[in-house]
């Protein structure tokens, strides 16, 4: 029978909490990536050309995950206010030329990303996806709300948003009559799905993209 000393067991472990954190940081490295190849190419031309590019996204995303492996909560907020201050440079600089946030905001989220690939690489990857996607879809989301979606299908979205995230959260899960029959949360869950059922047969007949 083998048995280990202390001083082993601690190297052992040691070299795996290493091995492990190694590996967040390359998720975070290719949030970076991920995020930043997309930026890459609205990145423009010429002088008036965006300040962040792939390998400037990559560093945030990195900075991000070493900010709260090595200085905790405090380090990376510090870390945000320094992105945020080149943020705005960067937006000052191009402002007459572009003047949407989108790649600042864009930045700004990727070093939280970076910094949550240290506690919750999967979520962060999931959520750097996300990202990449939305920023992707920009000319097929603007045409979609300018010429697509109709002002009575704006208001009926956000009566479903207000529905789904305000009203339904807030309703008693717990009967309310005499009988114990009749559950105010199930019975709008009831109601948002039909909402929702009635929102699909007419998307049917949208061509949305």
């Amino acid at each position: 029978m083998t048995f280990f000393s202390l001083d082993e067991t601690c190297t052992f472990a040691r070299v795996s909490f290493d091995e492990q954190l190694a590996v967040r940081f390359a998720v975070a490295l290719g949030i970076g990536l991920l995020i930043g190849a997309e930026r890459e190419r609205h990145k423009g031309r010429g002088s008036m050309r965006s300040a962040a590019g792939i390998r400037t996204f990559a560093l945030v995303s990195l900075a991000g995950a070493l900010s709260l492996s090595i200085g905790g909560p405090a380090l990376l907020v510090a870390s945000g206010i320094a992105v945020a201050g080149l943020a705005a440079l960067g937006y000052r600089r191009t402002s007459q030329e572009d003047p949407g946030l989108t790649s600042e905001m864009a930045l700004f989220t990727t070093l939280f990303l970076g910094a949550l690939c240290v506690t919750q690489p999967v979520l962060a990857s999931g959520l750097a996806v996300t990202v990449s996607i939305l920023l992707a879809s920009r000319t097929r989301l603007h045409r979609f709300v300018r010429h697509v979606l109709t002002a009575q299908e704006a208001q009926d979205a956000l009566l479903f948003g207000a529905a789904v995230l305000v009203i339904l959260p807030l309703a008693p899960d717990r009967a309310v009559d005499p009988f114990g029959v009749l559950n105010p949360r199930t019975l709008w869950k009831l109601v948002v799905l039909v909402m929702a059922i009635s929102s699909c047969r007419r998307a049917r007949k949208t061509e949305l993209f």
